[in-house]
């Protein structure tokens, strides 16, 4: 049997109710309650469950093991997603440049968190150093962004909780140049600028998914899970067609974190190291016959779970009407967005090849 959690003591408290009280909305013993706000004795999923639907939370908000990260749940577990008929937030864009501007600095703060997860020093000290690096051209990073955000707003996600931020989503869709010199080594993730952004792409770079650090009220899985179905529907928006063979995307490892979650939705290491980071190049494709058994299910999954979202998107899958909808979430009548789409080093991520 589960275990109950803090989040139910810190909800009640919020709510203003005594244990008596809310053993009397969630019709269960007052004793039951105790049990289950210590987190140190079993209770079961119904009471659980009915103590949820009482302080209006999930039922995964209260249970013990919630601080999981819902992204390695993957791919398997996206299909809730689908199931749930869950569609992006109107929080979850920028509508301003002032909104972007706080949002680049809550992404960059934040990734500095993922940076304290355990690692070998040889990885940890790549880690430190790009940021040391970012750190000191803080300006081109943000104008970067900005710009990017600029030439189309779709590519900056929040993820949203409970009418709250809690993350954020960075996803390009770029030219089949700027994907190929990335893919091969050639370029890092910085020198993507805005000319490289098409409205929609098959080919997409997964630049940033990263929570916001100031988010300590809500339990780690919810925050997680509302980022990860963030980052797949902006894919499913982004991608020209994600059901498609010619679907493609890449991202890097920028962090322990980050590397763990890539792996767990079907990228894999195409041998590459960005130049100046040394972050290693990750790819994603469903046409490689040289994946293993595992990640060839991974990306599988991955593909069919962004072709069931987008049909919910647009049954033609055109770029206009995806280009119409990224526009009435933004409420940016004025926003342009371009039309026109494209129809070795060194290697110390020894995880990569686990």
């Amino acid at each position: 049997m589960p275990f109950g959690n803090k989040a139910i003591r810190r909800r009640r408290k919020d709510l203003g109710l005594s244990q008596l009280e809310l053993s009397l909305r969630a019709d269960v013993g007052i004793r039951t309650i105790q049990f289950a706000e210590g987190g140190k004795r079993e209770v079961t999923r119904g009471t659980l469950e009915a103590i949820a639907f009482a302080l209006n939370l999930d039922y995964e908000d209260v249970i013990e093991g919630g601080n999981r990260d819902a992204f390695l749940e993957a791919p398997w577990g996206l299909f809730k997603f689908v199931q749930r008929r869950l569609r992006l937030s109107d929080l979850a864009f920028c509508r301003q440049e002032d909104d972007a501007l706080v949002a680049i600095g809550q992404m960059r703060d934040s990734w500095r968190t993922h940076l304290h997860a355990p690692s070998s020093e040889d990885e940890r000290e790549i880690f430190l150093k790009a940021d040391r690096i970012l750190n000191e051209h803080y300006d081109s990073y943000e104008q970067r962004y900005l710009s990017i955000w600029k030439q189309n707003p779709g590519t900056f996600v929040f993820s949203v909780s409970q009418r709250e931020r809690t993350g954020m989503s960075v996803i390009l869709p770029v030219t089949d140049s700027a994907y190929e010199r990335l893919r091969t080594g050639e370029i890092s993730f910085m020198d993507i600028s805005a000319s490289d952004i098409l409205g929609t792409s098959q080919n997409l770079v997964v630049d940033s998914a990263v929570e916001f650090s100031n988010c300590t009220a809500l339990p780690w899985y919810r925050i997680t899970e509302s980022l990860s179905f963030a980052v797949f529907s902006q894919m499913t928006m982004l991608a020209s067609n994600p059901g498609a063979r010619d679907f493609r995307m890449l991202s890097f490892g920028a962090s322990p974190a980050n590397i763990e979650r890539l792996k767990s939705t079907g990228f894999v290491f195409n041998g590459r190291t960005m130049p100046v980071f040394e972050f290693p190049v990750c790819e994603f494709t469903g046409n490689n016959n040289d994946l293993t058994e595992d990640t060839y299910e991974r990306t599988s999954t991955v593909s069919h779970i962004l072709h069931l979202l987008n049909r919910r998107i647009d049954s033609n899958s055109s770029v206009e009407s995806k280009r119409r909808m990224v526009i009435r979430y933004l409420k940016l009548s004025s926003v342009s967005l371009p039309l026109n789409h494209p129809g070795e080093g060194t290697v110390p991520f020894k995880k990569w090849h686990a």
